[in-house]
């Protein structure tokens, strides 16, 4: 497809009320699973170092 302006591109040809709405609807979804992957690492990392750090502690007794 040829665009022959700027204008023409963001109009999609006849077809921007669909297109950009979902483009806009799947950027959101991607930055929502970014989001919540990065929270969900952080829990991870945090429930590892302290189940390192009780296993360190429960050594120390034995």
């Amino acid at each position: 497809m040829y665009w022959a302006s700027l204008g023409d591109f963001f109009a999609m040809g006849g077809h921007a009320a669909y297109i950009w709405p979902a483009f806009a609807a799947a950027l959101a979804v991607l930055a929502g699973l970014a989001l919540y992957s990065r929270a969900s690492l952080k829990a991870a990392e945090r429930a590892y170092a302290q189940a390192r750090q009780d296993a360190g502690r429960s050594g120390d007794q034995a």
